[in-house]
């Protein structure tokens, strides 16, 4: 690969990953239209690689590509949200089961941390740091499944789903349940217990609808 495409797509990744950022956590607000020339005044971002983002973000749901107008961040859609919980039901116990026993001590050690440190953030009611770091916490365990497919499938889901996380612990103040139910998981995790690894995490995805329906209705 050519030098200037391999920076153009650095470039793009990079680009990707801040504009996922201020799309999970809310900053560029649901439904807003995002306006590249003004993205590439406010951050120095080329217009090639800025579009090749655009275009990975309307791959994960994040943003939506209207022809001859621009990107819309994906509105937040309760139904959307019922939706993504269903499918992840689908297949979150028996992920959760496969990652049990193959996450390493590493992995492990980082599941501990992010307990910690989602404790910290939350008591500093810092709920960007929360956001952030619950979605490491379950994309760790998608990638410790081994499945490339169930990976992609697993991350999709929970980049979608952070969104709604985040409008609700923003408003509500309170994330103590969520918090909890990541300890316990953690300490399945560390016990290889898979089997009560899949009802606990069943459990997490069926506790967080409930939550959030209940505060988004």
């Amino acid at each position: 690969m050519p030098a200037i495409e391999t920076k153009l797509l650095r470039e793009s990744d990079r680009i990707e990953e801040e504009l996922r950022r201020l799309i999970l956590t809310l900053e560029l607000e649901p439904g807003l239209a995002v306006s590249e020339s003004t993205l590439m005044k406010q951050y120095g971002w080329g217009r090639t690689p800025l579009r090749e983002a655009f275009q990975r973000l309307a791959e994960q749901s994040l943003l939506q590509i209207i022809p001859r107008q621009g990107a819309v961040v994906t509105p937040l859609n309760l139904f959307d949200f019922v939706e993504v919980m269903d499918a992840m039901s689908m297949v979150i116990g028996k992920a959760a089961e496969l990652a049990c026993v193959r996450l390493t001590e590493e992995h492990l050690a980082r599941l501990d941390e992010l307990v910690t440190q989602e404790a910290i953030a939350a008591g500093e009611g810092d709920y960007i740091r929360v956001a952030d770091l619950d979605y490491e916490f379950h994309q760790i365990l998608a990638n410790a499944t081994g499945n490339r497919y169930l990976r992609d499938y697993l991350i999709h889901l929970h980049q979608v789903a952070t969104r709604f996380n985040f409008a609700v612990w923003k408003r509500d103040h309170n994330v103590t349940p969520s918090l909890r139910e990541h300890e316990q998981l953690a300490m399945l995790f560390r016990q290889r217990n898979d089997q009560e690894v899949e009802k606990a995490m069943l459990a997490h995805i069926e506790n967080a609808r409930k939550r959030l329906v209940g505060n988004l209705k």
